[in-house]
């Protein structure tokens, strides 16, 4: 009897044993690996960061620059500070997108040219000519000149808007009999332009037009 009850002892031992080895197991071996959870919720968190990031003008997307439909724009014009949405506006004429005020309008004026000119007024525009890299400028500069020279025999040299945009572009300036008539020929590192404004002493569009033009891009030709 005595043997017996040494043996169920043992067996009981042996039991609590094994029982409290499987508890150690489960609690170690449930395949949670430390720090993975706070890791993963530090993931979540990062996404989630990303997608909530305010929206640029423009989206890449692989090889493709994508440009958001509108942009707010703060302009002047005949010294009233205005601010609108301007639309995004692509060339049939030239290889390039720009973003329009609502009382402008786009338009194709010659192969190489487009215009954009004041719907109320088409009197008052800025002609956009894309240029070729490798233009010659010095001659580019003379011809600029000698048709200014139209206007006014007194053409004058201004400084740059300092945007970036226009940063070291060369910029000409004419007026006579009421007409104000402005160059801006631009050169930076993957857009060569001219722009030409034809403003009014009593119509200045010239800041709205030069606002609308530093949100020209150009595009890849469509196949």
């Amino acid at each position: 009897m005595k043997i017996m009850a040494k043996f169920i002892l043992i067996l009981g031992l042996f039991a609590a044993i094994l029982a409290g080895c499987g508890t150690s197991q489960d609690d170690s071996g449930n395949g949670a690996v430390p720090g993975q959870n706070e890791k993963e919720e530090q993931d979540g968190q990062e996404q989630t960061e990303e997608q909530d990031s305010p929206e640029e003008d423009t989206v890449n997307k692989g090889d493709s620059v994508i440009r958001i439909l509108e942009q707010n724009m703060t302009y002047t014009v005949e010294g009233e500070m205005k601010e609108e949405t301007a639309f995004l506006k692509h060339s049939d004429n030239q290889n390039y997108s720009m973003y329009v005020l609502p009382a402008y309008e786009l338009t194709a004026e010659e192969p190489n040219k487009d215009v954009l000119y004041l719907i109320e007024n088409d009197q008052v525009f800025m002609r956009i000519e894309l240029l070729p890299n490798d233009a010659d400028w010095n001659m580019i500069e003379e011809n600029t000149k000698a048709q200014l020279g139209a206007v006014s025999e007194n053409v004058q040299t201004s400084e740059a808007p300092s945007d970036d945009f226009y940063k070291g572009a060369t910029v000409m300036k004419a007026e006579g009999n009421g007409e104000m008539v402005s160059a801006y020929l631009v050169k930076n590192e993957d857009l060569s332009l001219k722009l030409t404004l034809f403003n009014k002493e009593d119509a200045d569009h010239e800041e709205a037009f030069l606002q609308m033009a530093k949100t020209i891009m150009k595009e890849e030709p469509q196949k």
